[in-house]
Parts: structure tokens; sequence; C-alpha cells
């Protein structure tokens, strides 16, 4: 009879972000594909929210005596997915999900990378502890092919770096209802007899009047009959530019104030039209479920998604121009059934990059684990 391994999977977890419990349910959904009954444990800022929420155990990500005893009863260290390894925001964030694969290799435990983006790395003292870290983990399994490359640039030659997708596109498409997602908009006073476009962006420092640009063309779309619906993926960096966007505009626009779950965006989205999306998992849930998007990038991450979709831009949020967004969303707007078609037809491809990454992790895992026979 097969054993139940024990898998600890560390990220940003417990932060009340919709994107990352996404990629957190998508993992599992993944795992439990995969292994018989697997036992899974999740860092967490929240270890209660977060038990709740997915039911399974939850540890303190911050109380590092019950990370290590976490640690000493697993088989395997997943840490992704997400951009864990970046240092523009702060140096302490490499530094931290070093130190975690370090106490990991330690403890003579399998460590994978899954679904991570990479970079910006700025300090040379942060590329250097990647290359003493990372080269010592069993895999590497990226969530795109420039974060792969960039990996590779920063020095990582001596551990399997390997392309696959982000993990929260595990997550099944067929479970978005349409019926949850009205009853969300009429909860919220959102009418119902118009079309509907959402709008998903996050707070950014910059000295580009982005919103007063969005917020005009976002005019335009009200003008052609839809209703425009603003969503939080993360409510305390993205409920204010989501105000004041709206604010901005000249027509009528809803903001929906409560925190969301990646299963009711999901809902939502599937009562929609079309997305304007600066997050990156708004723009993935919108993919999903073949609803055609506006990408509006302040990250490589978007950029690269949508290279990965075979898509032709995403607008810079420092550079965005009224001109050349309108028209950019006029022909979409003038071509949504021909875009859900494309993405019906393009996303099976980048759905199995993600499933080929999971895959690859249990391969790599029952190669390093066959000879104490703890193979699933």
């Amino acid at each position: 009879m097969k054993r139940s391994i024990h898998v600890l999977i560390g990220g940003y977890y417990g932060f009340y972000n919709v994107g990352d419990d996404a990629v957190l349910a998508g993992i599992i959904a993944g795992l439990k594909k995969r292994l018989d009954h697997p036992r899974l444990t999740v860092l967490s800022n929240d270890p209660e929210h977060t038990e709740k929420q997915f039911g399974l155990e939850a540890v303190n990500r911050w109380q590092l005596p019950a990370i290590i005893r976490a640690m000493r009863r697993s088989d395997l260290v997943i840490l992704g997915g997400g951009t864990l390894l970046q240092d523009r925001t702060s140096p302490r964030s490499p530094l931290y999900y070093l130190g975690l694969t370090t106490i990991a290799l330690l403890l003579k435990k399998p460590v994978f990378f899954l679904g991570q983006g990479f970079g910006p790395i700025i300090h040379p003292f942060s590329q250097w502890m990647i290359r003493r870290v990372v080269n010592r983990i069993d895999g590497a399994i990226m969530r795109d092919k420039a974060s792969a490359d960039e990996l590779i640039r920063c020095g990582v030659n001596q551990t399997p770096v390997l392309v696959a997708a982000d993990p929260a596109l595990m997550l099944d498409p067929q479970t978005a209802d349409k019926k949850r997602g009205e009853a969300l908009l009429k909860a919220a006073g959102i009418p119902l007899h118009t079309p509907r476009v959402f709008v998903a962006v996050r707070h950014w420092k910059t000295d580009h009047p982005y919103q007063h640009i969005l917020a005009r063309v976002l005019d335009d779309v009200a003008e052609w009959g839809y209703t425009i619906v603003f969503v939080a993926m993360q409510h305390t960096q993205d409920i204010e530019p989501a105000r004041a966007i709206a604010g901005y505009m000249q027509g009528k626009a809803f903001v929906m104030e409560q925190k969301l779950k990646y299963d009711q965006i999901l809902d939502l989205f599937s009562t929609g039209e079309a997305l304007f999306g600066m997050r990156l998992h708004a723009i993935i849930f919108a993919a999903l479920i073949n609803l055609p998007f506006v990408p509006l990038s302040y990250d490589p991450k978007i950029d690269r998604f949508v290279k990965t979709l075979g898509l032709e831009q995403a607008f810079p949020i420092d550079a965005l121009d009224t001109e050349t967004l309108i028209a950019y969303t006029r022909a979409l707007f003038q071509n949504l059934p021909e875009r859900r078609s494309f993405l019906k037809a393009r996303m099976p491809q980048t759905v199995q990059l993600a499933e080929e990454g999971m895959d690859v992790l249990i391969e790599l895992y029952n190669k390093k684990m066959a000879k104490g026979k703890n193979h699933v």
C-alpha cells in the first residue's frame, strides 16, 4: 500500500490576495490529482484563515520553530508560485524564501520551485545568494520562459531549470457559475440588464496619469452600452485606485467593495463581456473562461503571460497613451467573438504547460526517492 506523502508548500499565502489564493488552489488540485491522499501543509501569514479556506493544515510563516517542525515532518517542500525571488520592492523577499530553501536543504528534504516567476534582481548580494542556494535544489519549474532564462543568467546552472506555466491555470474553469456571479452583482446593486466590462487595477506609484487615461477609455466603453464594474484582487492595494478611477470617469461606474475570493471572481467574470486587467491573475482568470481582455502591464509578468498566449501586446502603465489604448479597445470590442474563439483554441495548450510542470515535479521527486522506495 502506498503511503501518503507530506508536502509543505511555501509562498505568498495568507495575505488576502486572490491571485495567490488561486495559485495555491491550483497547486493543491494538481497534487491531489497525482498523489494518493497527500498530507498538505501551507506556510501562511494567517494560518487560521488559510486552514478555513482550503481545509488543510497551515503554519505561521513568521514562526521559525513551527516552520522547522513542519519541514521535519514533510517528505517534499514546494516553494511557489508567484514571483518570490525579486528585490525591486524589498531585498527581504529573496532572503526570506532563500532562507526557507536553506532550512529545507539542511534538513535534507527534496526542494522544488514550482510555477515561479523571477526578477527583477537588482542587488548583487541577492544574485550571489540565488546562485549559492538555488543551485542546490532538486528542480526549478518556472512560470514562463523569460523567468527560466533570467534564472539561468543569474548563474543557476547546476539544477534543472524547466519551463511550465502559472499553477492557477490548473483550476477548473467549469466551476465558474454565471448564476452565482449574477447574485453577487445583484447584492452589490449592479444592474444585470446591460452587458458588463470588469476592471481589475492595483496601486502603483508612477508620475504618469494612467488613472485618468484609463478613466477616459472606460468612459468610451460605457458610451458603447457597457456597465463598468471594478473588482479588487487584493483589497488593501486595489480598492483605492478602483475608487479613484471610477471617480475620474464622467459616466457611471460601479466598485465592488466586498473582499472577494478567487472562485467568486471567476463567477463574476463569467457574467462579463471583457476585462481591463492590471492584475496578472485577473488576466489568467479571464483567459481560463475565454473572456477577452485588455492587458495593462506594471510588471514583466503581465507581458510574459500575454506573450505565452500568442497575443500581440500589453500596455505599459508608465507609458499609457489614450489614443493607442482607445484604438486597441475599439478594435477588440468590434471582434469580441473572434477573441473568445482565439482564447478557446489557445488555452488548452497553455493549461497543459501548467499540468506538465506538476508532472515533471512528481517525476523528479520519484527519481530522487526511488532508492528509498518512497516514490508515489
